[in-house]
């Protein structure tokens, strides 16, 4: 018997993290971690609306209305790293912008997964790393209050390999691979979880 596929609609709504193809790394495939995900999801359509640069309000003011247009079963958001990248970083603005984007991916029949940065105190200095945490803390309490799926990846075991491009900021080839191993870890984890309910 066929298995059913798990999710046919893939968005994926962010900043560069969605969308920043990294610097090569000796055996492994130059593909993001988004091309990687749909290649082993298989969906029926899939849509990256990420833009380098883009702050949280200007990804929800610019791609939340696309995504819901295009109606994803799975939605994932990337989003608020260049707010909290600077001193200016207001935590409850940011919050703001992201619940404006998960409560309505979620209210339309998404399952919406966000992620939590790499640990990059060693590059960018431990006050950025600080607000890097306090965003992935509160990226992680607004996804899981709508039933979303957080990856964090600040304490990731695979860092110490070496995940970082020369700028020090982006992710390479290898990070690019370990984002998209534990995404779908983590995604498995869930079907796992919602097919023993269901028996239940």
């Amino acid at each position: 018997m066929t298995e059913t596929k798990a999710w046919h609609r893939i968005a994926v709504l962010g900043d560069s993290i969605a969308v920043h193809r990294g610097d090569p790394v000796d055996g492994y495939p130059t593909l993001t971690w988004a091309e990687r995900l749909v290649r082993a999801l298989d969906p029926d359509a899939y849509l990256n609306l990420g833009v380098a640069g883009a702050r949280a309000a200007e990804i929800s003011a610019g791609q939340l209305g696309p995504a819901l247009a295009f109606r994803p079963d799975l939605a994932v958001v990337a989003a608020g790293a260049n707010d909290a990248a600077r001193r200016s970083f207001r935590p409850e603005q940011v919050e703001t912008d992201l619940a404006g984007m998960i409560e309505p991916l979620s209210r339309a029949g998404a399952l919406v997964v966000t992620l939590g940065c790499f640990d990059l105190s060693a590059t960018l200095g431990t006050g950025t790393a600080h607000r890097l945490r306090t965003l992935g803390a509160l990226t992680e309490r607004l996804c899981r209050h709508h039933g979303g799926l957080h990856v964090d990846f600040a304490e990731h075991p695979g860092q110490g390999d070496g995940v970082l491009g020369d700028d020090g900021l982006h992710i390479n080839a290898r990070g690019h691979a370990i984002v998209a191993a534990a995404l779908l870890d983590a995604l498995n984890d869930r079907c796992r979880t919602c097919r023993t309910l269901s028996d239940r």
